[in-house]
């Protein structure tokens, strides 16, 4: 047996692939279809496959035919509602729609495959056949998944913008003004407005990329600096912040104000007395900020989850059941977008520090 340039053996690419269960002129149609087809028996043991099939998961034919449908590869087809399903179509006449299965094959690792199935009935009584077919789904669900991240992640931002927008709001009510409210409103009105351009106009999360613009970083760190202040002395925390030395950096400006945002809300949301302190440093190549907080910590078994999608700690929940556990999801995120890095240190009941590392000069806005 032969090996063709692109890895598949010869003989996935000649007639013996034909669905030779079938009538000639069906075998014929069914040949071409691309997604993978089987025909099963009432045992469920495969009679023959389609070229596709053989080619998408990389088996030879003689390692198939005759053998029954949940032995094939790995067992990942060895499902009991599968099962259950298929000898309901051939006793039955049922169809079989869009069943979902979502497992890791031999050589083409984990995927999500969708089946549909029904009955093929012969003649001279002989007992029906099941055409099954499979289509490859997984890269369609990734990057519904990711989209879907993508809106609440922004959906998240800016409820956390909105809060701040309805703080400063609230302090005019009183006339009482120690700080100037009305910049600030107008500043978070602005940021709230960028955070909705950009979900409108990067609506598909697999193509969300930086745009880039020179900017001060000392003034972009003190105006999330600004922002989060009422919070903190609505709180009752200690809030000091050490501003980067003067410079310019090439970065997407909404990515870091969202990353800053996030972090500075999870520390004074985590931290129920003490400090939350913020400082920024601008080196010759990279830009280093860092929110320390004197909050609930996390536990040590729990730290190296925290930026995964919708995680939240067992001490977060205590705190704050509602949360949505998207906050350091996005941080890590934009820092991957813009080249950076995310880092956390944490003791239970001390505090937690967490720093993000931006290139100073971005590359490209690939």
């Amino acid at each position: 047996m032969g090996i063709e340039g692109n890895g598949i053996p010869k003989v996935f690419l000649t007639g013996r692939a034909t669905m030779k269960t079938l009538d000639p002129y069906a075998a014929s149609i069914v040949d071409t279809v691309r997604q993978p087809l089987v025909v099963l028996d009432a045992d469920l043991r495969v009679r023959s496959a389609n070229r596709p099939f053989y080619e998408t998961f990389k088996v030879l034919p003689e390692n198939s035919e005759g053998r029954l449908l949940h032995e094939l590869g790995d067992h990942q087809w060895d499902i009991a509602e599968l099962r259950g399903l298929l000898e309901q179509i051939v006793g039955e006449s049922r169809e079989l729609r869009d069943y979902a299965v979502d497992q890791r094959f031999p050589t083409i690792g984990r995927r999500t495959m969708l089946l549909n199935a029904r009955r093929l009935l012969r003649r001279d009584n002989h007992p029906p056949l099941i055409l099954l077919a499979m289509e490859d789904i997984t890269d369609r669900k990734r990057a519904e998944e990711t989209r879907q991240l993508f809106v609440a992640a922004t959906s998240h931002d800016v409820l956390n913008v909105l809060n701040n927008i309805v703080g400063y709001a609230q302090l005019l009510e009183g006339r009482d003004l120690p700080e100037p409210v009305g910049p600030r409103i107008i500043s978070l009105s602005t940021a709230l407005r960028e955070m909705m351009r950009e979900l409108l106009e990067h609506a598909d999360a697999e193509n969300d990329k930086p745009s880039l613009a020179l900017i001060s970083a000392r003034a972009l760190v003190r105006e999330r600096a600004e922002a989060i202040e009422w919070q903190c002395k609505q709180k009752g925390l200690n809030f000091d912040v050490d501003l980067p030395a003067e410079g310019s950096i090439t970065t997407d400006p909404i990515k870091v104000t969202r990353i800053l945002d996030n972090l500075l809300s999870n520390a004074v949301r985590y931290t129920p007395s003490g400090n939350v302190h913020l400082q920024g440093h601008l080196v010759s190549t990279k830009l280093s900020v860092s929110v320390r907080d004197t909050g609930i910590g996390i536990p040590a078994d729990e730290l190296r989850r925290v930026f995964e999608p919708h995680y939240r700690t067992s001490t977060a929940r205590e705190v704050a059941p509602l949360g949505t556990g998207l906050g350091l999801f996005t941080v890590k995120r934009f820092c991957d977008l813009l080249g950076g890095t995310a880092h956390i240190e944490s003791t239970p009941g001390v505090g937690t520090t967490c720093t993000v590392m931006l290139p100073r000069y971005a590359q490209s806005a690939a």
